[in-house]
């Protein structure tokens, strides 16, 4: 065909108004987009049709129109700028998104399955849901809030159309449904730990109705199992944070999935719902000081407690050889320096890892504070209660816990933040000078107990790169805080806590760093912020622990941390 008879652009650009370079069989940028690219006929030989003959593409056009109900290629009344879309939805699959085959590694979680969202239509609740998450989350690397001014006019067309699906048992059913509703999930999350917004989104336990009339476990997709993961992993943490049992609901889905799975994840939750109920009995046994609570009743519960703990212990040590931690030494002098505590660095085989292990911390730290707040309020009443407690329980080995447990959280600081020393932007990914410890940092790995290691999903170096910058701060801030909540909330446990000597200001030092880290203002004083991501003239421990202090206090009631308390 002559040039000038050429059409100028596919019919995808020409409805989306943008420059195309014509390439065949797809265009630049519907490949960048992950779109169908369909071209006209030409005018001037009528006989002769542009066909694309890839067969990934067309792979993934008939599997679109399988799960998605063709809709007019109509502009959305809230349509984003489609370049900044372009690139938001790109940078999130190349940043965010985890291999769904970790060889051995944990499970990725959301990240491990949202390519369909990706690859779904831009008008679709799904399509429209991944875009919301993208520019979000790119606005905030970019510096640039503004790039999200019209987010809630799409959020609000995908709920509106993830509504209209859930009324239709075909879509209600569907993993592009139920991949939504967990888009829509974390993208309530981002805004609430961001913008200090309260979740407004489908709430999770309503959301695990969806999945009633899919039948027996084992014929459930990849998505709908780890849509069911997510949502129990939620209400658990939640329920523990909240210091109540986990829904009935959730129980329920727990005894279904975990009858038909060996997902080492699953079962971690698993115990994180005993963690809760544990956690709860405590409660209502303190209430009950002075009704004729028996010795009897308070072992039991110390008992059960230690047996809960020794079986997260026992999944520590089947997953430590394969995930870590495995301890580091730096080989150099590294500038900007590492920040860690006494020197104390361990790395894992992925960010995904490192959270899992964190995740099993908290799991402990919340029984070992429990049975010492316990064990604490019963001396006061029954003098004799120290001497007659199980051994197994005594205050000194769960004071040694604690303190075991916090030098873990502490010493994962490094592999998740690295040497980052300024609020995250687009310029941190070209940043020769950042430095993130992983395994290939290391010619000889031990796990625990010095057992010879068998690291399993390992990440490239780039990778962790990546994954540290976009998600490694984001994971510490939960542990973090914790850490900081525990040993400031409680003025009955403060005297008892153990902690090294200088190790609270660090962790609150690092907790106020990681804030700053995900561009959350925390302060208006612009001198205290560098001081405190650089490490460099910090100021004094009193200062650190009251900053860190307050913005605890302000995220549990909701507020923005910088205001006046």
């Amino acid at each position: 065909m002559a040039d000038d008879a050429r059409p100028r652009a596919c019919l995808t650009c020409k409805r989306r108004r943008i420059k195309c370079d014509r390439a065949k069989p797809s265009c630049a940028r519907c490949v960048l987009a992950v779109e169908y690219c369909e071209w006209s006929k030409p005018v001037a030989k009528p006989k002769i049709r542009f066909v694309d003959s890839s067969q990934a593409v067309a792979a993934r056009a008939k599997s679109s129109e399988k799960q998605i109900t063709p809709k007019p290629p109509t502009t959305p009344k809230y349509a984003l700028h489609d370049d900044l879309e372009t690139q938001a939805i790109a940078f999130f699959v190349r940043n965010y998104i985890l291999d769904k085959k970790p060889n051995g590694g944990p499970t990725p979680g959301l990240f491990g399955h949202v390519m369909p969202a990706v690859s779904s239509s831009r008008t679709s609740p799904a399509g429209m849901s991944i875009s919301a998450v993208a520019l979000t989350v790119f606005s905030k690397w970019r510096m640039d809030q503004s790039l999200t001014k019209r987010v809630p006019g799409v959020l609000g067309q995908a709920i509106k159309s993830l509504s209209q699906d859930l009324q239709k048992k075909d879509s209600r059913h569907s993993d592009l449904t139920l991949l939504t509703t967990l888009l829509l999930q974390y993208h309530s999350a981002v805004e609430s730990l961001l913008f200090s917004k309260k979740s407004t989104i489908v709430h999770h336990l309503g959301a695990l109705a969806l999945v009633k009339d899919f039948g027996d476990p084992s014929t459930w997709s990849a998505i709908a199992s780890e849509f069911v993961g997510c949502l129990i992993h939620l209400e658990v943490t939640k329920a523990i944070r909240e210091q109540r049992t986990v829904h009935p609901e959730v129980r329920y889905w727990r005894s279904i999935i975990g009858a038909t799975t060996v997902d080492p994840i699953r079962y971690l939750d698993d115990l994180g719902i005993q963690v809760a109920d544990m956690q709860f009995r405590a409660s209502a046994l303190q209430e009950r000081i002075g009704l004729g609570l028996s010795f009897e009743e308070v072992y039991s519960l110390l008992d059960d407690m230690h047996k809960l703990d020794e079986c997260l212990v026992l999944w520590q040590g089947n997953v430590s050889r394969f995930w870590g931690p495995f301890n580091w030494t730096p080989p150099s002098i590294i500038f900007p320096p590492i920040q860690a505590f006494q020197g104390s660095c361990h790395v894992y085989t992925s960010i995904n890892a490192a959270r899992r292990l964190n995740d099993l911390r908290s799991y402990r730290l919340t029984l070992a504070t429990t049975a010492l707040k316990l064990i604490r309020e019963r001396e006061r009443s029954w003098p004799e209660f120290c001497e007659s407690i199980p051994g197994h329980s005594s205050v000194h080995g769960i004071m040694s816990r604690i303190q075991w447990l916090v030098d873990g959280i502490c010493a994962s600081v490094p592999f998740c933040l690295g040497n980052r020393s300024r609020a995250g932007s687009l310029l941190d990914f070209s940043q020769a000078s950042w430095t993130f410890p992983t395994c290939h940092d290391m010619s000889e790995m031990y796990g625990l107990y010095g057992r010879l290691a068998e690291p399993m999903g390992v990440e490239s170096p780039l990778d962790h790169y990546s994954h540290g910058l976009t998600q490694g701060s984001w994971l510490m801030l939960s542990n973090l805080a914790l850490l900081v909540a525990m040993f400031l909330g409680s003025k009955a446990l403060i005297p008892a806590l153990p902690v090294t000597e200088g190790q609270l200001p660090w962790i609150c030092q690092q907790y106020l760093r990681n804030l700053s880290l995900n561009a959350i203002e925390w302060t208006h004083d612009s001198l205290l912020v560098e001081r405190v991501l650089t490490g460099a003239n910090l100021p004094p421990a009193n200062v650190l622990i009251s900053e860190a202090s307050r913005c605890v206090r302000r995220v549990s009631r909701g507020l923005q941390l910088r205001d006046d308390p």
